[in-house]
């Protein structure tokens, strides 16, 4: 998988971060998380009249998960996460759409493409 470094341990391949790739997982795992929840709520398989902060949690969770992902081609050699910076913009209007109405569901699907070909970029 890695090569190896001087000392004989296997290295991530040259211009790939360990670092980089768990952030963008774990920002894409709290993306698809949230948009679990989200979806079942509103389907109404959960009902969050005492629980809205779970949604509210996990999209900030999600939104600071993604903006520090999108941030590791700064400090690392691993440009996975590019493909991040495109899903910041529906991340800073979904809070601003009526969550009742359709824009609401759709500004947040908007980003699903950016962490796909995040996560599909690191192979």
């Amino acid at each position: 998988m890695g090569r190896k470094t001087a000392d004989g341990r296997r290295g991530a391949p040259p211009g790939r971060s360990v670092t980089a790739r768990r952030l963008v997982t774990a920002a894409s795992v709290a993306y698809a998380t949230n948009c679990l929840w989200g979806t079942a709520v509103a389907v109404r398989l959960i009902r969050t009249k005492k629980l809205r902060v779970v949604h509210h949690g996990l999209f900030v969770v999600t939104a600071t998960l993604t903006g520090i992902a999108a941030t590791t081609p700064v400090w690392t050699r691993d440009r996975s996460a590019l493909f991040l910076l495109p899903a910041l913009v529906p991340l800073v209007v979904v809070p601003r759409t009526d969550p009742h109405a359709g824009a609401h569901w759709r500004v947040a699907v908007a980003a699903a493409p950016s962490y796909l070909g995040a996560l599909l970029s690191r192979r």
